[in-house]
């Protein structure tokens, strides 16, 4: 049978060993092969609860405001561009623009918050410090207030003093735009976007909301779905989205370097018999150790709940309706571009698809769960637990995500039928200008 026969090739071979490897590997940096130091325990009143994040205007303005005035001062922004950090140095222009900002927040005059931007920086080399010094100090309500000594006369009595709050009149709306202003700005991916504006909106969690989380948890998930999901999260954003592309790259060229497709082209096999069959036994050979591994991570929990009603098929619910189609997604856009181009570039359009996508919004809820996300995350934010609440809120969105892409996959399944099929009959030359470009790409520096 074809995809017996392909399913052998793909499992030995040193290449599905790495990825077995990397599998494990990955997921055990993350602790995400043993859940039993994370027993989920019922909360008891008068406890700490953690905390929670909250779109409260009260709460998010004045806390954002704090942070980048502190930024400000110091003019060094932390930004996440990529997902690591990036430490963002402005000139004087921007370092003007956002003076602007945070004059339309406060209603302090421009020049004024330029004035104490120097003054709170202690001008050492690098002009990074920030402190609290004779000229600024935190009064009872947590704001900076700076303050000039009284026998200073170059400046009004309204400029003695100067109080870091936002104007009484500020819209939240309005805040939040100008905040998307300095976002952009710095160049994105930093606390400031419109969307991770929440992420200063920490509050305590009440008793109620543990509670109530955690009968969430235990009645919707049956407990094992929550560990289920994490290790989903984990299994589909670091390995199964990216990795899986290169099995199936490797066996499409090993095939043309064995030069197999000439025997196939001649026998009664049609293309999407090839095709298919390859497929379906890429995806089985890379599920099959997710699989295994989900159920061991699953089991380390079982027996710290004793007569729990637990879900045992959580695991299995999660690999495929949760991890199979960025895997299958990554197969076929590697089988198609090999096809296409007899070259393994799919490993790097693949590549470089994950990493941009798993920095896409990782600190917002929204991001996590949006429709074009490769790897849907749901660690993002407080995972206490494990959010089954934004879980529930957000399933019709990431089972219609999950549908997507399980048809764009199959339609680039369909695609490569169509690419084997006319390499068969000769109609596009073996791809030698597709190969001859894609190659005198890397050549080009040496022609100069």
């Amino acid at each position: 049978m074809l995809f017996l026969r392909e399913m052998k090739k793909t499992i030995f071979n040193v290449s599905y060993v790495l990825f077995v490897v990397v599998l494990i590997v990955a997921l055990n940096s993350q602790e995400a092969l043993d859940f039993s130091g994370s027993k989920m325990i019922r909360p008891k009143e008068g406890e700490s609860y953690g905390v929670t994040h909250k779109e409260i205007p009260e709460i998010i303005m004045p806390k954002a405001l704090e942070k980048l005035w502190s930024e400000f001062c110091e003019n060094n922004y932390r930004t996440y561009p990529i997902g690591l950090i990036k430490h963002v140095k402005l000139n004087h222009n921007e370092q003007g623009q956002i003076a602007k900002i945070l004059s339309d927040i406060t209603g302090m005059d421009k020049a004024a918050v330029m004035e104490a931007q120097a003054e709170c920086s202690d001008g050492d080399e690098e002009g990074l410090a920030f402190h609290v010094g004779e000229d600024m100090v935190m009064n009872d309500n947590g704001e900076f207030v700076f303050s000039r000594p009284d026998n200073e006369t170059n400046h009004s009595p309204e400029e003695k003093n100067f109080r870091l709050t936002v104007r009484d009149d500020m819209d939240y709306s309005e805040f939040k735009a100008l905040m998307q202003r300095v976002d952009d700005i710095l160049g994105g991916g930093s606390d400031y976007d419109a969307e991770s504006l929440i992420g200063f909106g920490a509050v305590p969690l009440s008793y109620e909301e543990a509670l109530r989380s955690y009968e969430l948890a235990v009645k919707s998930d049956r407990i094992t779905g929550g560990y289920a999901r994490l290790f989903s999260d984990y299994a589909g954003a670091m390995v199964m989205c990216v990795f899986p592309v290169f099995l199936a790259v490797i066996m499409c060229m090993k095939d043309r370097r064995a030069r197999v497709e000439e025997l196939v082209y001649t026998k009664g096999i049609s293309a999407a018999r090839v095709i298919l069959s390859r497929y379906l036994a890429v995806i089985a050979a890379a599920m099959l150790p997710v699989m295994i591994l989900s159920y061991i991570s699953n089991a380390t929990v079982w027996g710290m709940y004793g007569e729990a009603r637990l879900d045992y098929l959580a695991p299995l619910k999660y690999d495929i309706g949760w991890i199979m189609p960025g895997a299958m997604m990554a197969v076929a856009l590697g089988m198609c571009l090999t096809e296409l181009t007899n070259t393994p570039i799919a490993a790097a359009v693949q590549g470089f698809w994950w990493l941009v996508d798993l920095n896409m919004g990782m600190r917002s809820v929204a991001a996590s769960y949006s429709l074009f996300r490769l790897a849907p995350r749901h660690n993002a934010g407080e995972s206490s637990y494990f959010r089954t609440q934004d879980f529930t809120d957000n399933y019709n969105r990431l089972a219609a995500n999950r549908l997507l892409f399980v048809l764009l996959s199959l339609l680039v399944v369909a695609m490569t039928i169509i690419i084997y099929e006319c390499k068969r009959k000769g109609k596009l030359n073996g791809n030698y200008k597709i190969r001859r470009a894609i190659s005198g790409l890397g050549n080009r520096k040496n022609k100069f």
